[in-house]
C-alpha cells in the first residue's frame, strides 16, 4: 500500500507546483496590466487638469474683459461687429469615391 501512495505523491507534487506557478504568473501579468492602466489614468488626469486650468483662465478673462466677452460671443454666434468682415469657410463634403 505504501508504493501507490508515493507514486501518487510524485504525480501530485509537479501538478501542484505547476498550478502554483500558473497562479503566480497570472498575478504578475495582472499586476503589470493594472500598473499600465494606472499610468494611463494618471496621464489622462494630468491632461484634464491642464485643460481645466486653461478653461479657468479663460473664464476669468471673460469675466474681467468686456471686449473678450464680445469677441467670444461673436465667434460662438458667427456674427460680426460693426466694421468687421466675417468669412465663413464651409467644411468640405466628402465625395462618394473619396477614401
Amino acid at each position: 500500500m505504501r508504493l501507490p501512495a508515493r507514486r501518487f505523491l510524485w504525480v501530485l507534487l509537479p501538478l501542484l507546483l505547476g498550478l502554483i506557478a500558473l497562479g503566480w504568473w497570472r498575478g504578475v501579468v495582472g499586476e503589470r496590466a493594472t500598473r499600465r492602466e494606472l499610468e494611463e489614468l494618471r496621464s489622462r488626469a494630468e491632461r484634464l487638469e491642464r485643460a481645466n486650468r486653461a478653461l479657468e483662465r479663460e473664464v476669468e478673462s471673460l469675466k474681467a474683459d468686456p471686449e473678450a466677452r464680445a469677441r467670444a460671443a461673436r465667434k460662438a454666434l458667427d456674427a460680426a461687429a460693426p466694421g468687421e468682415i466675417l468669412v465663413i469657410v464651409p467644411q468640405p463634403t466628402p465625395t462618394k469615391g473619396a477614401k
